[in-house]
């Protein structure tokens, strides 16, 4: 079940913060190999592409891992930025710097409402 992850707000228009964050993930041991960049081509009126990060492999141990990261991330940056942590079925959860607290909760609750029970 691959999830994917954008940068939005203010900022989030600059490529290279997606970027800046997928290096930051892939130092986390249990995110390392299993977050991916993926760009798309840009829109006719646009300069870029976008850019979001795929996790291809969900766990506990990821969900953990990638909230943990992404606050400290937050942090050490403007606070006109956000996360978008989507499922593939559309359900959506958005992470910013005055929301981060609860994150980890909102992003299990996501993905507890979107698979089927064994």
């Amino acid at each position: 079940m691959p999830i994917e992850i954008r940068v939005t707000g203010e900022a989030a228009g600059d490529p290279a913060l997606t970027r800046n964050l997928h290096d930051w993930l892939q130092r986390e041991d249990e995110l390392r190999g299993r977050v991916r960049l993926r760009s798309e081509a840009p829109e006719p009126d646009r300069m870029g592409g976008v850019a979001e990060l795929v996790l291809v492999s969900v766990s506990s141990g990821t969900v953990a891992a990638l909230v943990s990261s992404v606050q400290l991330w937050i942090r050490q940056r403007r606070a006109d930025l956000s996360i978008v942590v989507r499922h593939p079925d559309g359900k959506e959860v958005e992470i910013d710097a005055q929301q981060i607290s609860g994150a980890e909760e909102f992003i299990r609750t996501v993905l507890r409402d979107t698979d089927p029970a064994p």
